[in-house]
């Protein structure tokens, strides 16, 4: 397997069943990968490992290769970040800034352009973000990175996350919504 086989699987239709059928492969490509699978993320938000997890966001994405390729990246860090508190509970903290380092890796074997590789980097950084808790610095701040063009695929990157976590915390889509229309106001 290629990148460039990993890059057209990431556009596939059938994208978790092809993820899934070529794992042993992509591992080899990427061994962070590797060392997602199977690790518990020790927290009520996730019922997943963060290996499915991934593969869960990655699946709840259009086809789009920017965001396809941010949903495989976004947490790849997470077994590098892992401590627990007192109660057992699982933390990532920074997490994100991990997950970029592990695609600034990889970044030049997928053929991407400059843009592409800035929007790909920064959906990583925002994905877990709480844009209700950012000023209004860190607001445009954010739609600089990210372009206002490019903000939908921001918001439509944090609903698959979400939806990719504890089916109990679905609900919390409303606050994503919320979000995205204060953005859509600034913009």
């Amino acid at each position: 397997m290629t990148y460039s086989d990993l890059f057209e699987i990431l556009l596939s239709k059938n994208i978790y069943n092809d993820l899934k059928k070529y794992e042993s492969q992509i591992f080899k490509l990427i061994p962070e990968l590797k060392e997602c699978k199977g690790f518990n993320q020790n927290n009520n938000w996730h019922i997943y490992d963060v290996y499915e997890h991934i593969l869960h966001v990655v699946s709840n994405t259009e086809e789009n290769i920017c965001l396809r390729l941010a949903a495989f990246f976004h947490d790849i860090g997470k077994p590098q970040t892992y401590t627990e508190d007192e109660f057992g509970v699982g933390h990532f903290y920074n997490h994100w800034n991990k997950s970029v380092e592990i695609f600034k890796k990889y970044q030049d074997k997928f053929n991407l352009t400059k843009e592409e590789i800035s929007l790909i980097t920064n959906l990583i950084f925002y994905h877990d973000i709480n844009i209700e808790k950012l000023s209004s610095a860190e607001i445009n701040k954010m739609l600089d990175d990210i372009g206002s063009k490019n903000i939908k695929l921001l918001f439509s990157f944090k609903k698959a996350d979400l939806l990719a976590q504890n089916p109990q915390y679905h609900n919390l889509i409303n606050n994503i919504e919320k979000q995205e229309d204060k953005i859509n106001l600034l913009k």
